[in-house]
């Protein structure tokens, strides 16, 4: 593989920021380009940098672009593992969630923070989110968090996430908050 320019680096390490480490994710590479100051035409070369070394591809005409495995490995990252075959990725029935349910949900707390930065939602958006994010966080703090409680919490996420940007992450809280 081709060694890539500092710039470069940055712009793919913000694709990986705003596709959440997701392959299969896509984002615009102009609004990459511009969350870090680049105007369409340096944003353009950066993502044309990106698809030579094999470290992004063209995902649609207009621009959207994603990361690529080679890309991910540039970056020292691991790809992000499709985690609906996994059994511990519901919530499941029981009254309280203990065990790798804690853990996972843990995990997408900090993936819906992550990404909440980059993605441009509006004050009530972001205000909604964090109120449940810090509700879930509360119940975690509890010697037995309510599985029913935080199943309401993270629907009522998925619901304020149902927007353009945040769609693996609403596919991981609907999985999630299935019964089965």
């Amino acid at each position: 593989m081709e060694t890539i320019s500092t710039r470069a680096r940055m712009f793919l390490a913000k694709l990986n920021t705003m596709t959440i480490g997701d392959p299969e994710a896509q984002m615009s590479m102009h609004e990459v380009g511009q969350a870090l100051g680049l105007d369409k035409n340096e944003a353009g070369q950066m993502a044309e940098t990106l698809f030579m070394a094999g470290y992004a591809e063209l995902k649609t005409l207009s621009g959207g672009i994603g990361i690529t495995a080679q890309g991910l490995e540039e970056l020292g990252v691991s790809p992000v593992v499709s985690e609906a075959a996994s059994p511990d990725q519901t919530l499941g029935d029981k009254p309280v969630l203990e065990g790798p349910c804690l853990e996972t949900v843990t995990r997408v707390l900090d993936d819906i923070k992550a990404a909440l930065p980059d993605k441009g939602l509006s004050y009530d958006q972001l205000n909604e989110t964090m109120t449940d994010i810090k509700t879930i966080e509360v119940q975690l703090l509890s010697c037995r968090p309510k599985t029913s409680v935080i199943r309401e919490v993270f629907r009522s996420l998925g619901q304020a996430l149902d927007v353009p940007g945040f769609s693996m992450i609403k596919s991981r809280l609907d999985q999630l908050i299935s019964n089965h």
